[in-house]
């Protein structure tokens, strides 16, 4: 567009009436903006597109509410069996990370999701619940449309289940891609199996399809150019802005006027900047009350935003070492003779581990007469509940209390295995610098399990398959750890036999 007669069109409404308003957005889609007072402001050169809103808020509300909702692709025909109910049920089979937002449990009744993050969740797992509720009784999606509900009327567009899978898979490789904290140029900018690339193929095919497009999937075209001029999108997309407009309503002003709410809300920033700032800056040695009346005072304000305390998690665990932050408390010295189901099981394979990771100490087992270093089974070891890396919380299964956040990937030379944590130590000997290491089964996985859809592009949307076995244990460095994971079962046709579909929840690098 031409900038200056958007700038002049918003001269026109800033002194216009309302109706007049109205008619200069609707023809020349622009109104009166304070911007426009600064020299050298371009309205159309110098704007950045929102991310969140185009393509959460945007493309992928509209292809639910408009395409697949809208065009009866997951519709009540079939009972218990139908793609709606089959839609529901995988939906909320789903186990997520603890620390992401949760889709609503009706949402076959009540498709309409309020949040852009909610919209960000169920397009990561997109292409396997498409699957779960279209295939057949081969495990494949039907190359036809699905039979349209009793009194319904046809939409104008294409509804073949393979051919708008297809699509979607694109539209899902083109986000995860984009939307990575991590990006250069050569996956952002247009050409072959690039972020850009993948949304314009989504695009393209459903106008193929006869879908009806919006003004969104037109400006959508732009997002690597954003790329290139501000950066990766976590940096210029409106989700932070968000949030600190919920925090902002929660200030009571007692509705004062004459400047004074101005005030308050601003006296409430700076104050809530400043005790963020003064909890990241603490010194090692500063006493647990002062950290523990610190903390209170931040969970006290952030006790409803879920996603604000991660970002807290996130600052801190900067300043960590290998960015891994233990719990509060203090753990106490266990027996590895004595831990675990059947008890002892873990000694044997830490000393093994340790036995590599030092082996200066030439450790040896405690109940052994060669000569070494002795491995106490009652003097080395600290269990953990959980940690903290890179801010996210993971689990164990030898947490009594709740084995959430227990599956992860972790690195596996250049690719990543889906693992199950089974326990979590901190072990030192003599005066060695303390160890943090994780004790992982991984997810079985063989050639046996029948090709899936999504099997071309499944590195890149971080999507892994495995029978529901877990491998021998082993014991390996909790820096290994590299994102958490949503875990889905499902059940096989082809093989008869029960499947988990963990998909990897790594917003920082997109492939496994």
């Amino acid at each position: 567009k031409d900038d200056f007669h958007m700038l002049r069109q918003s001269f026109y409404s800033r002194d216009a009436g309302p109706a007049r308003r109205e008619a200069i957005l609707r023809d020349h889609g622009v109104r009166w903006s304070i911007l426009n007072l600064l020299s050298g402001w371009l309205p159309s050169k110098k704007s950045v597109l929102d991310f969140m809103h185009c393509i959460f808020l945007g493309i992928i509300s509209h292809l639910f509410m408009r395409v697949l909702f809208g065009g009866y692709m997951l519709s009540g025909m079939g009972g218990n069996e139908s793609p709606k109910r089959r839609f529901e049920d995988i939906v909320n089979a789903v186990r997520w990370p603890s620390h992401v937002t949760r889709l609503p449990k009706n949402l076959g009744e009540n498709q309409s999701l309020k949040k852009a993050d909610e919209w960000r969740r169920i397009l990561t797992i997109t292409p396997v619940i498409l699957w779960w509720s279209w295939r057949d009784a081969n495990d494949e999606i039907p190359n036809t449309e699905p039979p349209l509900p009793p009194n319904t009327v046809a939409p104008d567009f294409s509804r073949n289940r393979r051919s708008l899978y297809h699509a979607i898979l694109h539209l899902c490789m083109g986000v995860r891609i984009l939307a990575s904290r991590s990006i250069s140029m050569a996956q952002a900018r247009t050409g072959c199996y690039t972020g850009q690339s993948f949304l314009a193929h989504y695009c393209l095919e459903c106008l193929q399809l006869r879908i009806p497009l919006t003004i969104n999937h037109q400006a959508s075209m732009h997002t690597a150019e954003m790329i290139k001029k501000c950066g990766p999108v976590y940096a210029w997309w409106l989700f932070a802005f968000e949030r600190f407009n919920g925090m902002l309503e929660r200030v009571h002003h007692n509705g004062h006027d004459g400047g004074r709410i101005e005030l308050t809300l601003l006296r409430n920033w700076v104050q809530t900047h400043l005790i963020y700032e003064y909890l990241l800056a603490l010194p090692a040695d500063t006493h647990s009350f002062e950290r523990d009346q610190i903390n209170r005072i931040i969970k006290v304000q952030a006790q409803d935003r879920g996603s604000m305390m991660t970002q807290i998690a996130v600052y801190q665990s900067e300043a960590a070492e290998d960015n891994v932050r233990l719990p509060l408390r203090n753990a106490k010295l266990i027996n590895l003779r004595a831990y675990g189901s059947p008890p002892g099981t873990f000694y044997l394979i830490l000393l093994q581990y340790f036995h590599s990771l030092w082996p200066d100490l030439n450790l040896v087992s405690d109940l052994s007469c060669d000569d070494g270093t002795p491995f106490r089974a009652n003097k080395v070891a600290r269990a953990l509940t959980y940690i903290r890396k890179d801010g996210i919380r993971y689990g164990c299964t030898m947490n009594r209390r709740t084995q959430a956040d227990s599956f992860a990937f972790i690195s596996q030379g250049r690719v990543r295995v889906p693992v199950q944590i089974t326990a979590l130590f901190v072990v030192g000997v003599l005066d060695t610098i303390p160890h943090i290491c994780a004790v992982v089964r991984r997810l079985v996985s063989d050639d046996d399990i029948p090709a899936m859809p999504w099997d071309l592009y499944a590195s890149t949307l971080g999507i892994h398959v495995s029978y529901t076995e877990l491998g021998p244990q082993e014991v390996i460095p909790v820096s290994r750890i590299e994102c958490p994971l949503a875990l889905i079962p499902v059940y096989s046709n082809i093989i008869k036999k029960d499947l988990w579909i963990t998909i990897s929840f790594d917003h920082v690098s997109y492939k496994l």
